[in-house]
């Protein structure tokens, strides 16, 4: 059975410009857990990710957090790009910063 993640891209704090957060992107209810998961600054890979361990829910879909220590501000743009079977193309979800 084929699931195809919901992807949803935030930061642990409010935003401020200038003041270091981190921005989150919580990929979950996808199914098989063969997964890529990408931050993106302006469209460019983020390097120092850290990524938590494959987890699943009840329902046997899993889900999984991929986290970055960033530092807002108004010139920069975030985004959470995620490649998995059931996605034709990868999906990028951009970060929002007034949500």
């Amino acid at each position: 059975v084929l699931h195809a993640p919901r992807v949803q891209v935030y930061s642990r704090h409010p935003a401020e410009n200038g003041k270091q957060n981190f921005i989150n992107c919580y990929v979950s209810g996808f199914h098989p857990p063969q997964i890529e998961v990408e931050l993106l600054k302006n469209g460019k890979k983020i390097d120092n990710v850290e990524m938590s361990d494959l987890s699943f829910s009840k329902d046997w879909t899993f889900y999984l957090l991929v986290h970055a220590a960033f530092t807002p501000n108004d010139s920069d743009e975030y985004s959470c790009r995620v490649s998995h079977i059931t996605l034709s193309e990868p999906k990028i979800v951009k970060w929002d910063p007034n949500k």
